[in-house]
């Protein structure tokens, strides 16, 4: 019984020396992989982020090519122009705009009477 657990241990001895050897080469063989799986990991959270905010990605990208040829000088002379010529389409705008951004509570006490209590 004593020889069998003794070939028991050495057998034990030479599986866990097997074992850290292929730990080692595993990790020698995910050095090679580190960088491309990094990229395609940055590529899969990229692609998410697109397909959660599709009017973010697409204002960004009309932003970038009305921007493209104006600079900073021509891009502040544009919003210029607008703030001054159209006042009405900016206060139409702020009318819509303040509603939209206001909690849901907030509106849902805007329209209890407060006045039969």
């Amino acid at each position: 019984m004593k020889q069998r657990l003794a070939e028991l241990a050495v057998r034990r001895l030479g599986l866990l020396e097997e074992i850290e050897a292929q730990r080692l080469e595993v990790a020698e063989i995910s050095v090679e992989f580190q960088k491309p799986v990094a990229l395609a990991d940055t590529v899969l959270k990229a692609v998410r982020f697109s397909r959660n905010h599709p009017v973010l990605v697409s204002g960004g990208f009309a932003a970038l090519l009305s921007i493209r040829g104006m600079g900073v000088a021509g891009l502040a002379k544009k919003a210029w122009r607008l703030v001054y010529l159209y006042p009405a389409a900016i206060s139409l705008g702020l009318k819509y705009l303040f509603p939209a951004i206001r909690s849901p509570g907030e509106a849902r006490n805007a329209e209890v009477d407060h006045s039969q209590e």
